[in-house]
């Protein structure tokens, strides 16, 4: 049982690491808020010391995306076109991606996920061994350890109940549900799909990572950079994330003044009344068959939009596991994200089918 003091010691160290979490905070809002002309300077800067430091012995992890276009772009203004972009096909990515990822300037590589013995693993092999990819990695995290973690029994009540510091650590209630369901989570698709593949290439080459990361991409990848800035030297994951403190808007207008070319996928870019940039297509354009995020999304969200953007894939999604598919709609069905009708379905599907003729009369498809 805990004495006064011990609880007085308890709340004590709980405060300071609340405050050092502030003041980060407080030092990456200060570097996301400085004018642009710095912004760039500091990025540039951020990849040419990178660079040095290594002696050239790096490369740039890139999917294609806005974020890795924009770093390629800045990379090739800085150091030269030898540093390699190089791209993991993991199968999952929108066609229009693959197409245009293979079309980078200066050196290109393509890695894929293979397994110990050379083999090809694909999105259906992991769902199969490991779990579905739902809601989000922490939550499908907290799930697959509950599901399958040997656990004490002081961390799994942790897990689904808080402590005496509080619920931020649990498994929110809602979710709760799935340690039950009939099917697995899990947050491992990332790991064996996109980093395993980056580790291996890290080892055979010795080079080490320039990543478009951006501060948009969520609470946990901002905290990490307010802890490290853009290059981490050493510790586990050495890299260089030189748009860390980069926004979205940032990403957007630098494409625009440097008028670069980018996936058809996204649409255009244009501008808001007040100023403010956004696309006209796909905002995000991460793995295909994911789920993580989907029930945040509005209707038509992603799997919806597919069914009629991208029918073949789509089939291959929703078809039930046992006749070959990956089983996506027991899942979506199970959690409560729609995958089948939406409002206005019968003008979208004409809209989605001319913008499909028209990329494939451009070769897009």
């Amino acid at each position: 049982m805990r004495t006064v003091d011990g609880i007085s010691r308890l709340l004590s160290k709980m405060f300071i690491q609340e405050d050092d979490l502030k003041l980060n905070s407080w030092q990456f809002s200060q570097r996301k808020y400085l004018d642009w002309p710095t912004k760039l300077r500091l990025s540039k800067t951020r990849i040419q010391e990178w660079y040095d430091n290594w002696g050239g012995q790096v490369y740039l992890s890139y999917s294609g995306g806005l974020d890795s276009r924009v770093l390629l772009h800045l990379v090739r203004e800085t150091v030269g076109a030898d540093v390699p972009a190089v791209f993991s096909n993991t199968g999952l990515e929108y066609p229009e991606i693959v197409k245009f990822a293979r079309q980078a300037s200066g050196e290109y590589q393509e890695i894929e996920p293979r397994d110990k013995n050379g083999k090809r693993i694909s999105f259906r092999d992991v769902i199969l061994t490991e779990g579905y990819p739902i809601v989000s990695k922490e939550t499908a995290m907290k799930v697959r350890k509950l599901r399958h973690g040997n656990l004490s029994a002081r961390y799994r009540n942790y897990l689904l109940n808080g402590d005496e510091r509080g619920k931020f650590g649990m498994l929110p209630k809602k979710w709760q549900f799935l340690v039950t369901a009939p099917f697995d989570t899990s947050e491992k698709c990332c790991d064996v799909m996109k980093k395993n593949p980056f580790k291996k290439y890290v080892k055979e080459t010795g080079r080490v990572p320039l990543i478009g990361v951006t501060q948009d991409e969520g609470f946990k990848r901002e905290h990490q950079y307010a802890k490290t800035g853009c290059n981490v030297y050493d510790g586990s994951t050495i890299k260089s994330q030189p748009l860390g403190f980069w926004t979205k808007q940032d990403v957007l207008r630098y494409v625009v003044e440097n008028d670069l070319d980018i996936c058809s996928v996204y649409g255009d870019i244009r501008q808001y009344s007040d100023g403010t940039f956004y696309l006209t297509g796909e905002q995000r354009t991460g793995c295909m068959f994911c789920a993580f995020g989907a029930h945040l999304e509005p209707e038509p969200n992603r799997f919806q939009r597919m069914a009629y953007q991208y029918p073949g894939q789509y089939q291959f999604c929703m078809k039930p596991v046992c006749q070959g598919g990956l089983g996506m709609s027991e899942v979506l069905d199970y959690v409560g994200i729609p995958w089948t009708t939406w409002d206005l379905q019968g003008l979208m599907m004409g809209l989605f089918r001319e913008i499909r003729i028209f990329k494939i009369k451009e070769g897009e498809i």
